[in-house]
């Protein structure tokens, strides 16, 4: 297992910035231009009904309907002060010391083990109800003396 996240992760601006093919402020007059957007700690999560929908690698603050002018950076602050990645106030990771990396990378891997969980617990549930969608069906059959087909 990798110490880091690979440079794809969304942990690095290069994986951020690949996300923004399809973002419509592709200028670089544009103050929310891809570059710029993945600076500020955003990806992009949105499909072809929200293009301009993007959430934050670290604290997940999702915001979208962007304007050109809008600066990725103080709208970040503006909506979540309280993120890890706003209050280091380094959007250059090649600046961040290693006690800065490793604090935003624990944080980073925290967020990303609450997803994981988050998905594991949807997929435990909806076998549960499939299971308790079936069982009486199973019992009645057992009942009858019919075999069960797994």
């Amino acid at each position: 297992m990798d110490l880091l996240p690979g440079h794809n992760s969304m942990f690095w601006k290069i994986g951020r910035l690949k996300t923004f093919e399809n973002w419509p402020f592709q200028s670089s007059d544009n103050s929310c231009n891809p570059e710029r957007m993945a600076a500020a700690g955003f990806y992009v999560v949105g499909g072809k009904e929200e293009p301009d929908l993007v959430e934050c690698f670290i604290c997940s603050k999702q915001l979208d309907s962007w304007d050109p002018d809008d600066d990725p950076w103080n709208e970040h602050m503006k909506h979540e002060s309280q993120c890890s990645f706003i209050r280091l106030g380094k959007s250059d990771e090649t600046t961040w010391t290693v006690n800065e990396l490793f604090d935003l990378f624990k944080k980073y891997m925290v967020k990303e083990c609450i997803h994981e969980f988050d998905r594991a617990m949807t997929k435990a549930k909806e076998e549960s109800a499939r299971l308790v969608r079936e069982i009486p069906h199973i019992y009645k059959k057992v009942k009858k003396g019919k075999k069960v087909k797994n």
